[in-house]
């Protein structure tokens, strides 16, 4: 049981004969009161700032929680944003290759009918200029034929004239 200042002061002691001298131990026990009072009050405010202490720690433990679902919220968040920002650009270089693919196609397609277009212009050409040469050697032969004929035709033969008759 916890001896309490009141009680040290009110302790009363049989006086025998040879004991003590009553008034050095009730100064004794004074002054002890005093000293126990000191203490109490010290115990007292001492738990008042342990219970304080303890609550400022109580608290700072639940901001620490708080921050630390916090922070693995915002991880979460960074991890999520980050993880769709990929997909995101893994979707577009997929579309830009996509795309790439098709202008690429398309170039190789236009330039086969452009090739395709440059042969059969060439072989249109190649016709052309073998009309031409055949015109040209019809033409020729034409030319050579009736110079033929003109040289044939050219000896002039000349009929003898009939003579006039006197009187006729």
């Amino acid at each position: 049981m916890p001896l309490t200042p009141l009680e040290v002061q009110k302790m009363r002691f049989s006086t025998k004969m040879r004991g003590y001298d009553p008034v050095e131990v009730q100064g004794y026990l004074s002054v002890l009161a005093e000293e126990l009072t000191a203490r109490v009050t010290q115990i007292d405010k001492l738990d008042r700032e342990n219970r304080y202490y303890r609550q400022r720690l109580e608290e700072g433990e639940k901001r620490e929680h708080q921050l630390q679902e916090t922070l693995l919220r915002a991880q979460k968040v960074s991890d999520d944003i980050t993880s769709n920002a990929k997909r995101e650009a893994e979707l577009m270089v997929r579309e830009a290759e996509i795309t790439a693919d098709k202008i690429v196609q398309q170039a190789v397609d236009q330039a086969a009918r452009i090739e395709a277009r440059i042969t059969e212009l060439r072989t249109q050409r190649r016709e052309l200029q073998l009309k031409f040469k055949n015109t040209l050697d019809l033409f020729q032969r034409i030319l050579e034929a009736e110079m033929e004929d003109e040289m044939r035709s050219a000896t002039v033969h000349t009929l003898p004239r009939k003579r006039r008759d006197a009187g006729a």
